[in-house]
């Protein structure tokens, strides 16, 4: 059988997906859903910035993420920011991105909805532009704006 290796381009990535939902045994012991397996990897690999509370019984809690990690360009990659519905509105995400940016050494990028007014403006109160508008980034419906951040030199 012949074969080529070579990497993998953009737009190939939902037969990718359709690969892994086949290739996984279903066996509840056995398979590893994607997301868990994404994320035990992110936590070793990339940066992974969490909110932690303690509740009134000294148990800790995650109230909120941020994922981001360098891509070969060497700009950094801000994936996801999320806050739990609990704890939304107290500045968790605000102080998640602060972190991350007052970190940042290199230009930091993300994508965005378009559509999602109240996420562009605010990731412009944190000094983002948008770089580009991407059509059908996702699905030839699903556009983005590639929105990046200048850290101060």
């Amino acid at each position: 059988m012949d074969y080529i290796i070579k990497q993998a381009r953009s737009e190939d990535f939902l037969e990718i997906a359709a690969l892994d939902r086949s290739a996984w045994p279903q066996e509840p012991d056995t398979f590893i859903p994607d997301g868990e397996h994404a994320w035990r990897l992110w936590c070793e690999y990339a940066t992974v910035l969490i909110a932690e509370i303690a509740n009134e019984n000294h148990r800790h809690t995650i109230a909120g993420v941020l994922l981001m990690f360098p891509t070969k360009t060497g700009e950094i990659f801000l994936h996801k920011i999320m806050v739990h519905p609990d704890f939304r509105g107290q500045g968790i995400g605000s102080a998640l991105m602060k972190q991350a940016l007052q970190a940042a050494k290199s230009v930091v990028l993300l994508t965005v909805n378009p559509d999602n007014a109240p996420a562009v403006r605010l990731y412009e109160s944190f000094g983002f532009r948008t770089r580009t508008r991407i059509e059908g980034y996702y699905r030839p419906h699903e556009h983005r704006l590639l929105m990046e951040y200048l850290p101060a030199q």
